[in-house]
């Protein structure tokens, strides 16, 4: 199989979805959202990653940070924010994610993507996890959550 078809395939599949949760999601006050794929991964996975020399999954998280980047470029637009349209090319990404997870081993890859993403002009986004509520009680206000497992 052609490796550029698969590579884009990823990027567009990545891209689609991102899509999908920003337009379902734009009328929304409040978030709760979750990340599949490479970006949900940690920080030390990327490092040991480069250490070990495995290139692919190293590559694949790029093309699902792109991705990612994407979608943000497509919903700050969407959202009437004024951030700038963010692209960062495979070297200088890698780079700084590079950096950003060696600082913080311990952080998602996605924590990385979205501090750079702010770093070259992007949107503000909160990354603060929501406290549980306690006993399992859903806040006043706000619907329970769903116990379906999905991509998002």
């Amino acid at each position: 199989m052609n490796t550029s078809f698969v590579i884009s395939a990823r990027r567009l599949i990545g891209f689609g979805c991102l899509c999908l949760w920003a337009a379902a999601s734009a009328s929304a006050a409040t978030w709760d959202i979750r990340v599949s794929g490479l970006g949900a991964r940690s920080c030390a996975d990327w490092v040991e990653w480069k250490d070990a020399q495995k290139g692919e999954l190293r590559a694949m998280a790029i093309e699902w940070a792109q991705g990612f980047i994407s979608g943000h470029n497509v919903y700050a637009r969407m959202a009437g924010n004024p951030a700038n349209s963010v692209v960062a090319d495979v070297k200088v990404l890698s780079t700084l994610l590079d950096a950003y997870c060696q600082k913080a081993p311990e952080s998602k890859i996605l924590a990385g993507v979205i501090e750079i993403t702010k770093s070259l002009g992007g949107a503000n986004i909160n990354l603060t996890p929501k406290a549980a509520a306690p006993g399992g009680v859903t806040p006043p206000g706000k619907p329970a959550e769903s116990k379906e497992k999905g991509p998002i």
